[in-house]
């Protein structure tokens, strides 16, 4: 989501001197060691992650173990929210670069997986957030709101791949932003102020905007859903503990779980495209208060690795859909 902010990512390495020294430590140190090896090699089994790094924000792609990484984009203005297209060919993303050809606001772009041949896929006087593919690839959803109209709210639009015929499917005075398809694409999960006094839950509708359904009703936040790709699980962001954590509930509301259980705010959540994994990012980690991280997890909270180790910005990851 715009608002957090970006750093450079440096990839995690361990050094000669860390692995001769694990000859020398405990048991409990020898089974970290190796539970974190094990770990490591069972993400680079699973594609890529792109995310936002950078303090004005650039788009980069790394292994899903944090290695080999690379700039997909460098331009003088603020470029994130990467999205896969569903055959890893493409890749959609919000960019303000518009102020150079007299464009005052953030449009929705999409580029090629190495960052090459960007095309704006928006133009018209609102900004266009959160792309968000549909499983076959034809349609992106977005959240767009003018600046030209007080009090205007965020709607969902959906749009043609090439950007063609957007179509508003919310149309509600409170704001409605974040979309993520179901797998089967016939629904959208998305976040809502329509609730009690504007509070932000996770709503899920057709993919044509009709049959709205509350999923969360907690008196607290409850936002960006991201469907697990069996669908039968939706992660989500909620600070119902106290501070922004990572939760997972069944696809019907029901049975929220409380994953990262940590006194920092983790937002973001992506799963793996074999839905073992979640990663997220997250800051104040450490008593680090300036820096964000991109983690991942076991889909059940367990065997966490910071994939971003440095101190910088980097967040808002998306898994390649690459099995």
């Amino acid at each position: 989501m715009r608002g957090q902010t970006w750093g450079k990512v440096t990839l995690i390495t361990v050094s000669l001197a860390v692995m001769l020294g694990l000859t020398t430590c405990g048991p409990t140190e020898q089974t970290k060691a190796a539970t974190s090896a094990a770990v490591r090699a069972s993400l680079a089994q699973l594609g890529g992650i792109a995310f936002s790094s950078g303090s004005k924000s650039d788009i980069y792609v790394m292994d899903a173990d944090g290695s080999n990484l690379v700039r997909l984009t460098n331009n003088p203005e603020a470029d994130y929210s990467p999205a896969w297209s569903p055959d890893g060919k493409k890749i959609a993303f919000v960019s303000d670069r518009g102020p150079a050809n007299g464009d005052v606001n953030d449009e929705i772009y999409v580029m090629d997986a190495d960052g090459s041949n960007p095309v704006r896929l928006t133009n018209n006087p609102a900004f266009g957030l959160g792309p968000a593919w549909s499983p076959d690839g034809k349609k992106i959803a977005f959240t767009s709101k003018t600046y030209l109209i007080a009090h205007s709210n965020q709607e969902i639009y959906v749009m043609n791949a090439d950007g063609s015929d957007p179509i508003n499917l919310t149309k509600d005075p409170q704001t409605d932003a974040s979309p993520d398809w179901s797998p089967d694409g016939k629904k959208i999960a998305f976040t809502s102020g329509r609730a009690l006094y504007g509070l932000l839950e996770i709503y899920v509708m057709d993919a044509d905007g009709s049959n709205p359904v509350r999923l969360t009703n907690n008196p607290a936040i409850d936002q960006d859903p991201a469907w697990s790709p069996d669908g039968k699980k939706i992660a989500f962001t909620s600070n119902r503990d106290g501070n922004h954590e990572i939760y997972v509930m069944d696809a019907d509301g029901s049975n929220p779980i409380n994953l990262t259980k940590h006194p920092a705010q983790d937002l973001s959540p992506a799963w793996s495209p074999d839905g073992k994994k979640i990663a997220f990012d997250t800051s104040n980690r450490g008593g680090k208060p300036f820096e964000t991280e991109i983690y991942v997890m076991d889909a059940d909270g367990s065997n966490l690795v910071n994939l971003s180790h440095k101190p910088a910005m980097d967040s808002e990851p998306a898994w390649s859909p690459v099995k």
